[in-house]
């Protein structure tokens, strides 16, 4: 099988070794890089708890590079979901067509990123017609920053940079999304050691605000001081319980760590305003945008 000079190049990218001139590459090189990749998938595991597996019955793979199928593939496997693969857009589209899916994983690059955006309007238009419980992630090499908000723009639900780990970090939004639909009142997921973002999926029983400040109060004492509050799922919310946020304000900026909200309604953004904290509390349209402003603060 002949692989393009792109897909040579992400298979010594994933391979971790930086020893390799990849415009000088031998064939020596390459083994090497095969071999540090298989040596990854070999030892590769996976701490995240995914019981609600079965509830993810559809999950579409959209990838050209074979090394990229196959590991996805293979850790989907070890927790009980069997991916499709398509390898290109015309094959993606055919089964978005064909069946419902719960989760379409699209490498923006086929190779050509004008594939991979194309392919992404065409899940989000398909998710608005037919296909409303559709998640749609994106999964790319690169971290420039506009064309990760191209892609929240266009109706993402979420972005992977393939950096190291990023398997990981696709299991760990699948199943906060599967946790979602088990009605969990929010779900904790760490992202860095650092960062630990909540995604709330209501904010209007006093016992749930109790819960969720309790919770962040107790991680960011363990060490944990920045925290994104996701509020994707909120869909009203009592002004009169805006105080939860100066609490968790408080909370972070009193250990010396920055608090943001993801993905905040027009209601929180009102209910914000009338405490007087739209202008201390940042607001970010996706948790992508509020781990690089966190990141670029540190």
């Amino acid at each position: 099988m002949e692989i393009s000079k792109e897909q040579f190049k992400k298979i010594i990218e994933l391979s971790g070794l930086d020893d390799i001139d990849i415009n000088n590459c031998t064939l020596v090189d390459f083994s090497r890089a095969i071999v540090e990749i298989e040596r990854k998938l070999n030892f590769f595991d996976t701490s995240i708890s995914f019981d609600n597996a079965s509830d993810c019955k559809n999950v579409l793979i959209v990838d050209d590079l074979e090394l990229s199928i196959y590991q996805l593939n293979q850790l989907l496997k070890k927790i009980g979901i069997h991916p499709s693969v398509a390898r290109s857009k015309d094959e993606a589209i055919a089964e978005l067509r064909k069946k419902s899916l719960d989760f379409i994983l699209i490498d923006l690059f086929l190779p050509d990123s004008k594939d991979g955006f194309a392919l992404l309007e065409e899940a989000v238009k398909v998710k608005n017609e037919t296909q409303p419980n559709l998640k749609i992630l994106v999964m790319s090499g690169t971290d420039d920053k506009s064309v990760i908000d191209n892609c929240y723009k266009l109706g993402a639900d979420g972005y992977i940079a393939k950096s190291e780990m990023w398997h990981t970090e696709i299991l760990k939004y699948m199943n906060t999304i599967l946790r979602k639909n088990d009605n969990a009142d929010f779900v904790k997921i760490s992202e860095s050691a650092n960062i630990t973002t909540y995604t709330v999926a209501r904010l209007n029983s006093k016992q749930t605000l109790s819960e969720i400040t309790e919770d962040i109060n107790s991680t960011v004492l363990v060490g944990c001081k920045n925290i994104i509050l996701n509020l994707e799922q909120v869909t009203s919310f009592d002004p009169d319980n805006a105080y939860v946020f100066a609490e968790i304000y408080k909370i972070c900026a009193g250990n010396e760590g920055v608090f943001a909200i993801a993905n905040p309604s027009e209601k929180v953004k009102k209910a914000l305003s009338f405490a007087y904290l739209d202008g201390i509390i940042p607001l970010f349209y996706s948790v992508s945008a509020a781990i690089n402003y966190i990141e670029n603060k540190a």
